[in-house]
């Protein structure tokens, strides 16, 4: 029983901070209710079996895999322009499938050519620390915006749903003073949340599902549309992916080694090649590229759960969910309010893993000079709309209209400029003791 609670709690984390995004996507490209549910299938189905991979065969790490921000990006941007540029929203998801699969090839080219482990160099502790800040703020709009109760349809702010939004936080605060089983305070917050609202009529029902149980289908949408000046902007992608993704491990393995848990510092290659798999599955099973969240450090600090089968199990878990469609549907009938506040705590506590990579930092004047030119221009580039890079080509799009890309390029471009200078980039305390060690010698 000891690992069925955290698994639990596993699982509850996985789907609060996956379900919303494809049910929006599955809205933006006008799918019925019954698309809705099964592309929140095989999303998950993917997620889940992503997981496992990594797990077993790439980073071996628990780290939850979640749509990526970025190819949730290219859904939103396409599902405007698609109907323009390849005929109709079916079209347009085919060619999507494709940009899956290319990423994944490409993926598995760059990990297999070595350039991973190159890439993974220039994510030191200040790069790092900086990327989880941007992190923070970029989410914290979706975050606030979710417990006022605010979306499309509601632009005005909902007090109930805000009032319980609060009370969630302040229970989930609360509840992790209990002793010995504070640590499941996002599956008690989640369970208090979701009865508060049902009881208070603002749940909304289940969507129907047609079938009891469905296998995930293959090419959903049609087999994959080729569209060669997609390769550009894809391999673009998948590099600033591949970055998500070296500096989702390096933050969670500096976690797991402040709770005296030894991790593995050389599956990088093996990493970026099972991620590449991930992108493959994502594209044939016509769901959404999976990409590891950086929020499962703030979830391991705040829960304690370092163990890889709580994780393994949760995993399964999605997995088992994503096969009986009644199943999803009723798990992405939570409240997004809920969702979201049952996780605040988790990803406030990000903020502070970030102040410990700087802390191990020794030249801080150098930091303080990069951070503040990464978050000046990061969190700026984040109150510019969107439609504002409409003239642009959609490669520049990705990067100027995402914050969080456009500001961790930034702190990787600043550093070298900066520190370099000294020699001394990115250098820990305990790096710094080990050269002047060697320069004694």
């Amino acid at each position: 029983m000891k690992h069925i609670f955290p698994a639990l709690q596993w699982a509850l984390f996985i789907l609060m901070s996956s379900v919303v995004i494809p049910v929006t996507i599955a809205a933006s490209f006008g799918l019925d209710p019954g698309g809705t549910v099964e592309f929140v299938q095989r999303s998950l189905f993917v997620l889940g079996v992503a997981g496992l991979l990594q797990t077993f065969f790439g980073h071996r790490l628990p780290i939850q895999e979640g749509p990526a921000g970025l190819w949730w990006g290219v859904f939103s941007l396409y599902a405007g322009l698609g109907t323009v540029l390849f005929g109709s929203h079916s079209e347009t998801l085919r060619v999507l499938e494709f940009a899956f699969i290319l990423s994944g090839l490409i993926f598995i080219l760059l990990s297999v050519f070595g350039l991973v482990e190159k890439l993974s160099k220039l994510f030191t502790p200040a790069v790092t620390g900086i990327y989880l800040i941007l992190m923070v703020v970029q989410l914290s709009s979706s975050f606030l915006k979710g417990m006022f109760g605010l979306s499309g349809e509601h632009p005005v702010v909902n007090p109930e749903i805000l009032l319980l939004s609060a009370l969630i936080i302040i229970f989930s605060y609360a509840f992790r003073r209990v002793p010995k089983v504070g640590h499941y305070s996002v599956l008690a917050s989640i369970v208090f949340g979701w009865a508060a609202f049902a009881v208070l009529g603002l749940a909304d029902r289940p969507m129907h599902a047609a079938h009891l149980f469905k296998l995930p289908a293959l090419f959903a949408f049609g087999l994959p549309r080729i569209e060669a000046e997609l390769v550009f902007m894809v391999l673009f992608i998948t590099l600033l992916l591949l970055a998500n993704m070296l500096a989702t491990v390096k933050v969670v393995q500096g976690v797991l080694e402040r709770q005296g848990i030894p991790v593995e510092h050389s599956r990088m290659r093996q990493t970026g090649i099972v991620s590449g798999i991930n992108q493959l599955l994502a594209g044939s099973f016509s769901a959404i590229g999976p990409v590891p969240i950086s929020g499962s450090a703030g979830f391991i600090s705040t829960t304690r759960i370092t163990g890889r089968l709580p994780f393994i199990i949760g995993s399964l878990v999605i997995i088992g969910i994503s096969l009986f469609p009644p199943f999803t549907a009723f798990v992405s009938a939570i409240p997004v309010a809920v969702g979201y506040a049952a996780v605040f705590p988790v990803f406030a506590s990000t903020i502070s893993l970030a102040f410990q990579e700087f802390e191990s930092l020794e030249d801080k004047s150098n930091l303080f000079q990069v951070a503040g030119i990464s978050l000046f221009a990061g969190i700026g580039t984040m109150f510019i709309p969107t439609e504002a890079f409409s003239s642009m080509s959609p490669v520049l799009t990705s990067i100027l209209s995402n914050g969080l890309v456009f500001g961790a390029i930034i702190a990787v471009v600043a550093e070298r400029i900066l520190m370099n200078r000294s020699g001394k980039a990115g250098e820990t305390e305990k790096e710094k003791a080990v050269r002047e060690a060697h320069h004694r010698a």
